[in-house]
């Protein structure tokens, strides 16, 4: 008999062994060849990928069995913190999914990295440390102990966007990405000391106030029950906000833009599911807490669809081809944090797993493309590559059209939101939803078309590309194509166990209407990029038309144009002001905290009235408390 769970503790600590071994052969200036780093990383990603099939197999065999084990840490005023394991179906999914992607990111990276030896141990080092944060949250049996990992994980993205930090915008952008982070981290916390202090007030809490999620419902039914709606509300409000940050959702999806200077094989990780997703997994574990405040959820519904749209139309202006990838990405996350919001939790999954192949499958392609052609990254100055590169033409081809939603496994998970919103009556929605499909096939196809179609426009004749990465890029496309039809019929039971049964069947007549909304975003970005026909005459006489009694060419021009500008400097007003100040909180609390510091010496006036200051703030805050752990002040 397999223990299962000695071997997710192992699962867990290889790759942080692995980690720690790479880092003291750096340190210790003991050199070892390049493809000795690479071995021991891709060794230590092969037995957790297969540990977690035995995961997954697992869980699922035993109708839904969860795996829990907790080991006490230390225990801080009568409050005892644990490290603790809570695999379910969902967390065994998401494992194998990461495990999966790690896998493929350690074959990819090895050549690719190999053209630049810069930072080739440092890529290997953080890798694997950001593989053992993601398991230790994913697999987290509390949420104190998922808020401890998610700020490694802050860590790591910061060191990987700083990864070249000889250059300039490098550290700039890492900065960003580390304000952002730790702002979206700090808000999380505040909401978990807030629930766990409030969720411990009633005496039967007594034994168990560690937050960790087999007991959350009980939990966010006493701490609902001793508060006050609003006061919970916040709470709640806060959990949320913390979580879209997490998933890059407006505003703050420049997070997963500005880590476009990391090495393309972590970029490429980074936009994947299994960083974005992050929020999406912590609000599925919170949901029995959420789900006594449901108004929340709009913030969810309105964030979701707001970013989805936004980074479509900015993806429509970009033409360096990390920045398609990243703002697609956001946009596909932004979609199933709306589905979220409207309670389709496995729609929701679904469609974050399906979309998640289809950014896979196009990020690794346009690496391979950079890897072709010398770095070349601009669209502009690239064409004709199908005939040079068929695998890769092939690969971001299928990954085009999952993503815009024709067939594939974004077929699937498309029109399972559709169905739901259709049924429901959230007309709305459906219109803005097909309106971001449509943006998405026009953006994607006008990038395949920018690369593969023409001539070939770049100066660097393109080289042959490794079998080493196309494997990867073969098995993305072989889950692209396939794995939307099998979980859609052969894997619904995975969330029926966990009880999250909102797969109702999908609407004929809006899918029909879905495909032909996509269609449209294709034949124009055919006709304005590859044909080059929008003013023959086959449609001479419909504009002509147009622009006489609509007047439609003034307003294409201000929709593409004047409208795209708008929304630009809207952005960098937003960033400059308003991010800007959120940015400088940190560093104004830790100046004011450094001054009180400073003139608290004996005998000074300032520091007597700092002092005074300082005693009336923490009276208040105890008599805050106070009343709202007794309803009454005493």
């Amino acid at each position: 008999m397999i223990d299962v769970l000695a071997l997710v503790y192992i699962m867990i600590f290889i790759p942080f062994l692995c980690a720690v071994t790479l880092t003291m052969l750096k340190l210790t200036h003991f050199k070892i060849p390049h493809y000795g780093n690479f071995t021991l990383s891709l060794i230590s990603s092969i037995f957790t990928f297969i540990i977690s099939i035995l995961l997954l197999d697992y869980t699922i065999a035993y109708q839904g069995y969860t795996l829990e084990n907790n080991y006490p840490i230390c225990i801080i005023q009568n409050i005892p913190l644990y490290f603790g394991i809570y695999a379910d179906n969902l967390s065994s999914i998401f494992i194998l999914l990461l495990t999966f992607m790690f896998l493929i990111t350690n074959i990819f990276s090895y050549r690719y990295l190999l053209q630049n030896r810069q930072g080739f141990e440092r890529f290997y080092i953080y890798i694997n440390f950001m593989q053992f944060f993601l398991l230790c949250f994913f697999i987290s049996s509390n949420l104190t102990q998922s808020i401890v990992f998610l700020m490694g994980i802050s860590l790591i993205e910061y060191l990987f966007a700083n990864f070249y930090f000889q250059k300039p915008q490098s550290q700039i952008n890492s900065k960003k990405v580390f304000e952002i982070n730790i702002f979206s981290d700090f808000i999380l916390l505040v909401a978990t000391i807030a629930f766990l202090y409030f969720s411990t007030l009633a005496p039967d809490t007594i034994n168990i106030p560690t937050l960790g999620y087999n007991n959350i419902n009980s939990l966010g039914l006493y701490s609902f029950a001793s508060l006050n709606p609003v006061i919970f509300a916040i709470i709640c409000i806060l959990f949320i906000v913390g979580a879209i940050i997490k998933s890059s959702q407006f505003p703050f999806s420049p997070k997963t833009y500005l880590t476009s200077l990391a090495p393309n094989p972590a970029f490429s990780f980074i936009i994947s599911p299994c960083v974005l997703s992050m929020g999406i997994f912590l609000l599925l574990r919170l949901y029995p807490i959420l789900n006594l405040t449901p108004a929340v959820f709009e913030i969810l519904k309105i964030s979701g669809i707001i970013t989805a749209i936004i980074a479509a139309i900015i993806a429509l202006k970009e033409n360096n081809m990390k920045n398609i990838c990243s703002w697609a990405a956001v946009s596909q996350t932004g979609i199933a944090i709306c589905a979220l919001g409207f309670k389709m939790y496995g729609a929701s999954i679904f469609y974050t797993l399906c979309a998640g192949f289809g950014i896979a499958l196009v990020s690794y392609t346009l690496d391979t493309i950079s890897y072709s052609t010398g770095s070349q990254e601009n669209i502009k100055f690239l064409g004709g590559l199908r005939e040079k590169l068929p695998l890769a033409a092939t690969a971001f081809l299928i990954g085009s059209v999952s993503l815009a939603g024709f067939i594939f496994s974004g077929f699937y998970s498309r029109a399972l939101i559709l169905g739901n919103l259709f049924n429901a009556g959230n007309f709305i929605y459906i219109i803005l939803l097909l309106f971001c499909s449509f943006l998405t096939a026009f953006y994607l196809f006008r990038t395949y078309f920018r690369i593969f179609e023409g001539d070939y426009r770049g100066t660097i004749e393109p080289k042959r590309v490794s079998r080493a990465m196309n494997f990867g890029i073969i098995i993305l496309l072989i889950l692209c194509i396939f794995f939307g039809f099998f979980f859609n019929n052969f894997a619904g039971s995975i969330f029926t166990l966990l009880g999250y049964n909102k797969f109702c069947a999908s609407n004929p007549f809006v899918n029909i209407f879905a495909f032909l909304v996509s269609a449209a975003g294709y034949y124009l970005a055919y006709n304005i990029y590859f044909a080059k026909r929008l003013h023959s005459l086959r449609i001479k006489f419909l504009r002509k038309l147009a622009s006489k009694h609509f007047y439609m060419d003034a307003f294409i021009n201000i929709l593409f144009n004047d409208g795209i500008i708008f929304i630009s400097k809207i952005l960098a007003f937003f960033e400059k002001y308003i991010l800007g100040f959120i940015y400088s909180i940190p560093n104004l609390i830790t100046r004011i905290i450094s001054y009180l510091t400073v003139k608290f010496e004996p005998k000074s006036i300032k520091a007597q009235f700092f002092a005074i200051i300082l005693w009336l703030v923490l009276i208040l805050l105890l008599t805050s408390l106070l009343y709202f752990k007794t309803g009454v002040i005493r």
